[in-house]
């Protein structure tokens, strides 16, 4: 009788007639409160795909009060004449409770889910954005400095006396791809220090002294925002494995603009452990079409070397520079004289 009662119900809901009338009729007088729970069945998975969690109580009785409505069409009204209708109701009413339970069951086990894979694939879209030959500039700004009013007891008296010798406030980033890229920043002397990357060798000088020149690439990463604490923010792709394993990031729902008027999506990384070098919390603003990164904020800095608790680097123009900007030779006179690690020339 199962069977025929299934049979009966596909037809109906796929808009099929049936060939005897009399036997559909016979079914549904034996099957009644088989009926009434394949109703409420198709009824909740009709709407599942459309429900919000603040509607679903209302969505539920919705379904029941359009089962009590048909009442007086055929069918039903065949079916409410075999069974009494405090056990309808209580049959329909735990069915229907039973099947709400499991589809709530199933959205929060796959919530979760579902929200980390949408917040590594927008993290993947950033990263190979980062990594496109293309020109950005930044401005950096310090959001928050560190009190000093008390030393914290995890702190040495040798750090907590430490000032950094760079100015955060105020620096200029040039980047280009994922190994290219140019700060600027004024010292607390007043003298200004430019460093960068060109891909090939790493630089930095004072306007006052010589250039030094490296081929390793990280070599002079260490006045960046977060470059003493590897933040993957110049190279992701070199960092990628750090941010993925001692960050648990997030994609919110939260939305801002541009000035330009571009719609940016936020991504936020919360550092798992005190283990992991890095700021406390990463915000990401970034365009959602293209992945790049228009702003992005570090809060929570190691105080080791001294510096601010907080910065802001946003992005200030995308328009393209020089083919050599990158390069020492860019930024300072011809004649200025060159070091290399491990001798001078």
């Amino acid at each position: 009788m199962s069977e025929n009662v299934n049979d009966l119900l596909s037809d109906w809901l796929d808009d099929e007639n049936p060939e005897s009338k009399s036997s559909k009729d016979e079914i549904v007088e034996g099957s009644s409160e088989a009926v009434a729970d394949t109703l409420v069945v198709h009824g909740l998975l009709a709407d599942q795909g459309r429900r919000d969690d603040e509607q679903e109580a209302l969505r539920l009785r919705n379904v029941m009060e359009r089962i009590d409505s048909e009442g007086d069409a055929e069918s039903v009204s065949l079916a409410k004449a075999r069974l009494p209708s405090g056990r309808r109701r209580f049959a329909i009413l735990t069915s229907g409770l039973t099947i709400a339970a499991a589809v709530l069951v199933m959205f929060v086990v796959l919530g979760p889910q579902q929200n980390v894979s949408a917040a590594m694939a927008s993290l993947e879209k950033v990263i190979e954005a980062a990594a496109k030959p293309f020109d950005r500039s930044y401005r950096v700004s310090v959001i928050e400095e560190y009190p000093r009013g008390k030393k914290p007891r995890n702190l040495s008296q040798q750090a907590w006396e430490r000032e950094a010798e760079e100015q955060i406030d105020g620096a200029e980033l040039f980047v280009r791809g994922a190994n290219q890229f140019v700060l600027t920043v004024m010292l607390r002397s007043g003298v200004m220090r430019t460093s960068g990357c060109d891909g090939e060798v790493s630089w930095a000088f004072r306007e006052n002294g010589p250039v030094h020149v490296s081929t390793d690439l990280s070599r002079f990463r260490s006045g960046m925002p977060g470059g003493q604490q590897d933040l993957p923010f110049m190279n992701m792709h070199a960092h990628l494995s750090q941010l993925l394993n001692g960050y648990e990031v997030e994609l919110t729902e939260e939305q801002d603009a541009a000035n330009d008027g571009t719609v940016l999506s936020q991504l936020v990384g919360e550092r798992q452990s005190r283990d992991v070098r890095g700021p406390k919390q990463i915000e990401i603003w970034f365009d959602a079409v293209s992945g790049t990164v228009h702003k992005m904020v570090l809060d929570g800095l190691p105080r080791g070397r001294g510096g601010p608790k907080s910065v802001m680097l946003e992005l200030e123009d995308q328009s393209d520079l020089a083919p050599n900007f990158f390069s020492h030779e860019a930024h300072h006179e011809p004649g200025k004289r060159i070091r290399e690690e491990g001798g001078q020339r």
